[in-house]
């Protein structure tokens, strides 16, 4: 306690300052609604809590910054999600701070511990910490210290946690993008992994310096000649094996001292005293006295001949410009335009709505078509040109081409024309090469050099990297191996079709899922590319997101959002996990794999046919919410198209369809058959395929429709489920179930009745038909087993599922 006592004295003395009334509002309840002219102030005036916007985009951010000055922004909730505008609101839902704007889009802001109570209170405090507790016993739920920002202020605990467990967490600083844009930067902060009495910087592209070490007594940085600073005071602490932390208290001195991870670089120092804040930045140099060596950790050198400048102008493009659109945010956008030296301009708001527009003709030809009228935002490398620059740039032009043509003409020899094709085609590979190098350098670290690139890499890299309307972030192999713990065991959360999936934690605090394509799977690059392909261009809540891709030596990997609750089977086939669902989560996840379904068939700027779903391939995260996953056997329609055919079938077999299983047709409504099963799998709590395996002579199908004809259809829920739902809605969720697994296809509902029928009581529904499977179990043929091996042996089965580790 002995380490508050400072900040207590601060505290006090700082309220002489504020101009805050005494009776302004620092706790948020849930009959609360905090919008954009709204703030939450602390008890003593010294810290504001709110909605900030970054000037140039105009998202909006949730923030806190100091009361005595805005600019200083401490800790921000939604780095990764920005609000599109002043739509935002924050406010309590089910004991959650819950973030959302106009998009009805929701947060949670405190997502890494989810509240188990309804009854809680958020309150800032004059530390600067915003405190979620329960309000009967003001046990502490979730606080802001845990999820810093780029600030670093006393009594933050700066470390690592949950050391004895699979899966430990981090509390760092990562910069801001730019001083303005507070999305995730270069620059990272962190207690150094393996040596805990270090702090160690790490850069995008993987470069690290150590700038602190404990001596045992004093918290030693590499910018400070002293042997102990007087202004602070660093202690370090373990706790049991289980956790290493630094944190630190300012001396009488100064009312505060806080640190920042500077988005150029620089670790920079504020001072508060008297109402004045100061501050001193420190370069990070690997000499003691930070002076200019040449061997600082900077931002990142440009690769581009025209650098990585962007000056912003208002207006609009034509879409023929463009290379598509996608949706993300500024920095991501400009990450990807810097990232390729062919990229001229960038489009990052449009029409009000933030999306990302990579342009690659000349500067000229844009500036000649820029609709200044228009409502989007334009970013132009290297500087806009004006029409008198232009008029200049002809005139010495006139003159300087006839002249600079006859003095190249002159020295030209007949060696340098026969050698020119060759040049020319080697230095377009480089310039493939840099720029990969480049998107690897801002994305993950990477040690890579050109020549690890063989031929085939790089058409693969430019195939998968470079399409005409999509561009994926490239990682590293190396950023994999570390975040993985080099794939470690302990980090695996199971196996598929296609190989592994391994947990993983980037250096800016990120989980992620690795799915590594093994050397034995049945599935290869072209399931490979069509997954990065398909699923680049959708955008859904509950489709899996995926964020990038590694393709390096015989390396195929998979980057996507970590889902920490594993997938469906792992809980609905569990006798233990599947009583935490009762009848509404149940239902929340049928409707939203429903709704997921709905937007690949109709709303998705492609028309998909998943052709593999199933419980492995539908993810929980960590609200239960469901997300459809594994498109590498996804199809591409056109609106022409009503169905495909396909002369090799590959599947789960339980969950396909009939003319799919045996002859390769394929539609929408083999998806809606696939989804009838889940449905009937969720309600039940039972695989169709192990009535198979146990040579039941009905599958789950079969005895759903026996059931459903007899009237006895509450036979087929789940035990666990009794007393939460009513008999009318567990009868009238298996009649959908057993329309969406009818033998014809075209007696099948579209996902779009699928989802009417769900979510409308009162839309009348038909009576189902004799599923398909019992029908072919139903035939002359009274040996089962030799029916299903029949039935099996036209297809290429895979009854891949990813279990949760334990």
């Amino acid at each position: 306690m002995a380490m508050f006592l400072p900040l207590t004295i601060f505290l006090i003395s700082l309220s002489s300052f504020s101009s805050s009334p005494s009776h302004a509002k620092d706790t948020l309840t849930p009959a609360d609604m905090l919008t954009d002219n709204q703030t939450l102030v602390s008890a003593g005036g010294i810290f504001e809590l709110g909605f900030f916007n970054e000037t140039i985009s105009g998202y909006h951010y949730l923030g806190i910054w100091f009361k005595a000055d805005a600019t200083k922004v401490v800790w921000v909730g939604n780095r990764d999600v920005a609000l599109l505008d002043s739509s935002g609101v924050l406010q309590i839902r089910s004991g959650n701070l819950l973030l959302s704007d106009r998009r009805l889009v929701q947060v949670i802001v405190n997502a890494e511990n989810v509240a188990s109570s309804p009854n809680t209170t958020a309150t800032l405090l004059d530390t600067g910490n915003f405190v979620l507790k329960e309000a009967d016993t003001g046990t502490v739920i979730w606080q802001s210290f845990d999820v810093p920002s780029d600030t670093y202020l006393p009594g933050m605990e700066l470390g690592l946690f949950e050391l004895n467990t699979t899966q430990p967490s981090y509390n760092i600083l990562v910069s801001w993008a730019s001083p303005q844009n507070p999305a995730r930067g270069l620059f990272t902060l962190t207690m150094d992994r393996i040596n805990f009495t270090k702090l160690t910087v790490w850069r995008g592209d993987g470069r690290q310096m150590d700038i602190a070490f404990w001596d045992g007594q004093h918290l030693r940085f590499i910018f400070d000649n002293t042997t102990e600073n007087n202004d602070y005071t660093f202690r370090y602490q373990t706790i049991d094996e289980e956790a290493a932390y630094y944190t630190f208290s300012n001396n009488k001195k100064y009312d505060l001292i806080w640190f920042v991870m500077s988005s150029t670089g620089n670790l920079d120092q504020f001072f508060l005293a008297n109402g004045n804040i100061w501050s001193v930045s420190h370069s990070l140099c690997e000499d003691s006295s930070g002076g200019n060596t040449g061997k600082c950790l900077a931002t990142l050198p440009s690769m581009c001949d025209r650098g990585d400048d962007f000056s912003v102008m208002n207006g609009s493009l034509p879409s023929a410009f463009n290379n598509g659109s996608i949706y993300m945010g500024t920095s991501d956008c400009e990450t990807l335009c810097k990232s390729n030296c062919s990229c001229t301009a960038f489009v990052a708001v449009q029409d009000g709505q933030p999306v990302c527009q990579l342009y690659y003709q000349s500067k000229k030809d844009i500036l000649k078509v820029v609709d200044e009228k228009g409502s989007g935002i334009i970013y132009i490398r290297g500087g806009s040109t004006s029409s008198s620059d232009g008029k200049n740039l002809k005139f010495w032009l006139a003159i300087a081409v006839p002249l600079a043509f006859l003095l190249i003409l002159m020295p030209i020899s007949l060696c340098c024309y026969l050698h020119y094709g060759k040049r020319l085609q080697a230095s377009r590979q480089q310039e493939i090469i840099n720029s990969d190098q480049v998107r690897l350098f801002q994305i993950g670290s990477t040690d890579v050099s050109p020549i690890q690139y063989n031929g085939a890499k790089i058409a693969n890299i430019m195939e998968l990297g470079r399409q005409k309307d999509q561009e994926l972030p490239l990682f590293s192999f190396s950023s994999i191996q570390t975040a993985t713990n080099d794939f470690a065991k302990a980090n695996k959360l199971g196996e598929g079709g296609y190989g592994p999936v391994y947990k993983g934690l980037l250096m800016d605090g990120r989980e992620i899922a690795v799915k590594r394509l093994s050397e034995i799977s049945r599935q290869g690059l072209e399931e490979f590319k069509n997954e990065v392909l398909v699923i680049c261009k959708l955008q859904h809540r509950n489709l899996v997101t995926l964020l990038g891709c590694c393709i390096e030596g015989e390396e195929s990997i998979l980057i996507y959002e970590y889902m920490p609750n594993k997938s469906l089977d792992s809980f609905i086939f569990d006798s233990t996990k599947r009583k935490l669902l009762d009848w509404r989560k149940r239902m929340n996840i049928i409707e939203g794999i429903a709704q997921g379904i709905l937007y690949l068939h109709k709303y998705s700027r492609l028309r998909i046919i998943h052709r593999d779903l199933k419980t492995s391939n539908i993810l929980l995260d960590s609200d239960m919410n469901p997300k459809i996953s594994d498109f590498g056997m996804a199809r591409i329609f056109t609106d022409s198209d009503t169905k495909g055919k396909t002369s090799r079938v590959v599947g789960t077999f339980g969950y396909m369809s009939p003319e799919y299983a045996m002859g390769g047709l394929f539609s929408e409504k083999s998806d809606v058959f696939s989804f009838g099963v889940i449905l009937l799998e969720i309600i039940s709590g039972k695989k169709n395929i192990a009535f198979f395996e146990a040579d039941d002579p009905l599958n789950l199908l079969g005895n759903a429709w026996s059931l459903w004809k007899e009237g006895k259809s509450n036979e087929l829920m789940d035990s666990t489920l009794s007393g939460s739902c009513s008999s009318n809605e567990v009868t009238r969720c298996i009649q959908v179930g057993l329309l969406c697994v009818q033998e014809r296809a075209m007696d099948r509902p579209n996902m779009s009745d699928v989802v009417s029928m769900l979510s409308n009581e009162t839309f009348a529904l038909p009576l189902p038909k004799e599923p398909a499977s019992w029908s072919q179990l139903s035939s002359t043929d009274a040996d089962s087993s030799s029916s299903r091996q029949r039935y099996q042996s036209t297809i290429d089965v895979t009854t891949s599922t990813i279990h949760a580790s334990k």
